[in-house]
C-alpha cells in the first residue's frame, strides 16, 4: 500500500507532538483508573507497549551509524555529501537509514560519484540532487518516536512529508525503531524511500521541459536559516557555522504560485523545449525596445520568456469549474482587480480539456503537489495571454500629457443610473474638454502605455454625447464632433516620430462623430509600432485628439470634446 501523502494536514512541531501524545496517554490512563481497574490495566499496557521499545543509547547518531555494520553503505553517501558533521552535532535529528541488505555498495558509490560530479559542475548543495532526493529524504529535524498508536506525518529535511506509523515509514517497513541517542532517534528501514518530485522539480526531470525550468529557476534566491544551521565557535563576536542551511525563495513563484511547496496543489502546463524555442523566436519581435532603453537586452529576454510562461500555472484549489474554464494564477494576480480589463479575460481558458483546448493532448506527470502537463503542440493562442488590448480611460488624469485651448481642469462627467446611456460608457464616466473661447481649437494629448512592437493595432477613440450626463442638453451641445488625430512614437534610435492619422475609410485627416450616440471611431487600422513600451516609466506613444472646427463650420459641429476611452486592439484579419 502506498502510504505517501501529498499534503500535510497535521503539522504540529515534532517535540510538541510527542509531549502532547504523552500527556494524552497520561490523562487517558487517569480517566480509565477512575472508571474501572480493567480500563486502567489496558492503558497501562498501551503505555508499556510504547515506551518499552525506546532504547536510550550513548553517543551521537553519527557514531552509532558508523558502528553499525548494517549501515555502511548509507554512511558512505552521508559522509560523501558532508552530512556526517550534522549528525555528529548537537542539533536534533531523526534518521531513517536503509540497511545494506536493501541498499547496496554499488548504489551508494553511484550516488557518491553523482554528488561529486554535480559539485564539480558548480551545483550548490541546496540544489544537489543526491542531497535533496536521497540524504534529506531520509532525515528529519527533531526527535520522532513511534508507538502502536502512531499514524502521523513527518516533514523531512527536503520539505517532503512522509507517513509514519508504528511499523512503516512512507513506502518502507521499519526494521528497528526508537533508538535514542544524544542528538536524535535512529530507525532502520527495508528500502531507500523513493523520492516524489514536486511540480517545480518535475519540470527539470521530464527531459523535455528544461527551458521553462531554467527560466523559473533563474529567480531562485537562497536565504540563510540560522535556526537550522550548525553553530560552531564565536570568532570576533560572530558565530561561525560548521554547516549553513539555506532555504529557497523565488519571487516569480510567489507571483505564479508556490509550485515548489509540498503543501500545495498546482497544475503546470509546460511547453516542450521545441515548442518553447518556436514561441521564443516569434515572440521576441514583440518586445523590441529602443536602443536607449536602460537594460534593453535584459528586458527583451525577460518579457519574451514571460510571454510564454505567464498563464501556465493553475492553483487547483481555486478552480470553481475547471472543466468549463481554467483560471490561471496570472489572471488571479494581474487582472482580476483591474477595471481596465473588465471586458477582457486574459489567462482564462474555456473548455480546456476539449479537442483543441489548452490542455488537450498534454502528457500528465504526477507530482507530490499536483501535476505537470507536458505540451508539445501548445494550444494557447497569444491573444489569450500577452497579445492584449491597451485601454486608456480618458478621465484618468495620469494618462493626460498636454491640454491646449481648453478649460482646466477638464470636467469629469458621470452617467446617471437613470440615464439611457448607463452601462454603455466605460466605467460610466468620461471627460469633457470645453474650449476656452468660441473659436478655440481644443486638444487633449494622451499617453498610451505598454504597447508592443511589430503588432498590428486597430486604434479606436470612443466619443460620448452630451445627453449621456445631461438629458436636457442644448441643441448646440448635441452637435457631432469634427476632429483630427496626431500620433507620436519612438523609433529604434529613440527619436520621436509624429504623424497625422488619416481616416481608413477615405484617407481624410478629418474624422466626424455621430450625434446622440456613444460613437466608437476607428482611427487607424493594423498600425504597427517599431518599438515596445511594456513596463517603461516614460511613455513611448501619444495620441492627440484635436477639435478641427473652423468658424464656417461652427453651426454644424461642436468644439467640445467628450471622450470615454482610447483603445489599441490587436488587429484581426477578416
Amino acid at each position: 500500500m502506498n502510504r505517501r501523502i501529498m499534503k500535510s494536514k497535521n503539522k504540529m512541531s515534532d517535540n510538541a507532538g510527542q509531549e502532547a501524545k504523552k500527556m494524552a496517554a497520561l490523562l487517558l490512563c487517569a480517566a480509565c483508573f477512575t472508571i474501572s481497574s480493567l480500563f486502567s490495566a489496558s492503558c497501562s499496557d498501551q503505555w508499556d507497549d510504547h515506551y518499552a521499545e525506546d532504547v536510550q543509547l550513548s553517543g551521537t547518531l553519527w557514531t552509532a551509524m558508523k558502528q553499525n555494520p548494517e549501515l555502511t553503505n548509507f554512511c558512505r553517501v552521508v559522509e560523501a555529501v558532508g552530512y556526517d558533521a550534522r549528525l555528529a552535532s548537537s542539533q536534533m535529528f531523526t534518521v531513517f537509514a536503509p540497511t545494506n541488505a536493501h541498499f547496496t555498495a554499488a548504489e551508494a558509490e553511484t550516488l557518491a560519484s553523482r554528488y561529486s560530479k554535480e559539485k564539480a559542475d558548480g551545483t550548490r548543495d541546496a540544489d544537489n540532487q543526491v542531497i535533496r532526493q536521497f540524504v534529506q529524504n531520509h532525515i528529519a529535524l527533531f526527535n520522532r518516536s513511534v508507538s502502536s498508536l502512531t499514524n502521523d506525518s513527518v516533514k523531512m529535511m527536503n520539505g517532503k512529508y512522509e507517513v509514519l506509523t508504528h511499523d512503516a515509514f512512507g513506502n518502507s517497513r521499519l526494521l528497528s525503531s526508537n533508538q535514542f541517542f544524544a542528538n536524535g532517534v535512529l530507525y532502520t528501514i527495508d528500502q531507500p524511500e523513493p523520492y516524489f518530485a514536486n511540480v517545480f522539480e518535475a519540470l527539470s526531470q521530464t527531459g523535455r521541459t528544461d527551458s521553462l525550468y531554467r527560466f523559473l529557476s533563474s529567480y531562485n534566491v537562497y536565504e540563510f536559516d540560522a535556526a537550522e544551521s550548525v553553530a560552531g565557535d564565536i570568532v570576533d563576536g560572530k558565530t561561525v557555522y560548521l554547516d549553513s542551511v539555506f532555504h529557497l525563495t523565488n519571487s516569480l513563484l510567489r507571483e505564479y504560485g508556490n509550485i515548489n511547496r509540498e503543501d500545495s496543489n498546482y497544475l503546470a502546463l509546460a511547453p516542450t523545449d521545441e515548442a518553447w524555442r518556436r514561441m521564443y523566436d516569434e515572440y521576441i519581435h514583440y518586445f523590441n525596445y529602443t536602443n536607449a532603453t536602460s537594460k534593453r537586452d535584459s528586458m527583451v529576454l525577460t518579457h519574451t520568456r514571460r510571454a510564454i510562461a505567464d498563464g501556465t500555472i493553475f492553483n487547483l484549489n481555486a478552480q470553481p469549474s475547471p472543466a468549463d474554464s481554467l483560471i490561471s494564477t496570472a489572471y488571479q494576480t494581474l487582472y482580476r482587480n483591474r477595471p481596465n480589463y473588465a471586458d477582457e479575460r486574459y489567462y482564462v481558458y474555456y473548455h480546456p480539456y476539449a479537442d483543441g483546448g489548452a490542455l488537450s493532448g498534454a502528457e500528465a506527470v504526477e507530482c507530490s503537489n499536483g501535476q505537470v502537463l507536458v505540451e508539445p503542440k501548445w494550444n494557447i493562442d497569444k491573444r489569450q495571454t500577452f497579445f492584449q488590448q491597451v485601454k486608456v480611460e480618458t478621465e484618468q488624469t495620469h494618462y493626460i500629457d498636454t491640454i491646449v485651448q481648453a478649460r482646466e481642469p477638464l470636467s469629469q462627467r458621470a452617467v446617471p443610473v437613470s440615464n439611457a446611456f448607463y452601462g454603455k460608457v466605460s466605467d460610466n464616466s468620461f471627460v469633457e474638454a470645453q474650449p476656452l473661447t468660441t473659436s478655440s481649437s481644443t486638444s487633449v494629448t494622451y499617453n498610451i502605455p505598454d504597447q508592443l512592437s511589430n503588432i498590428g493595432y486597430d486604434i479606436y477613440c470612443v466619443f460620448v454625447p452630451a445627453i449621456a450626463y445631461n438629458e436636457n442638453a442644448s441643441d448646440d451641445d448635441r452637435l457631432p464632433c469634427r476632429v483630427r488625430f496626431t500620433l507620436t512614437y519612438r523609433n529604434q534610435a529613440d527619436s520621436v516620430v509624429s504623424t497625422t492619422l488619416r481616416r481608413p475609410a477615405d484617407n481624410s485627416v478629418n474624422y466626424e462623430t455621430r450625434p446622440d450616440v456613444v460613437d466608437t471611431v476607428l482611427v487607424a487600422t493594423n498600425l504597427q509600432f517599431p518599438t515596445c513600451a511594456l513596463d517603461l516609466d516614460e511613455p513611448q506613444v501619444t495620441l492627440r485628439v484635436q477639435s478641427n472646427v473652423t468658424n464656417s463650420l461652427s453651426s454644424r459641429y461642436t468644439r467640445t470634446l467628450r471622450l470615454d476611452c482610447i483603445i489599441l486592439r490587436p488587429h484581426e484579419e477578416e
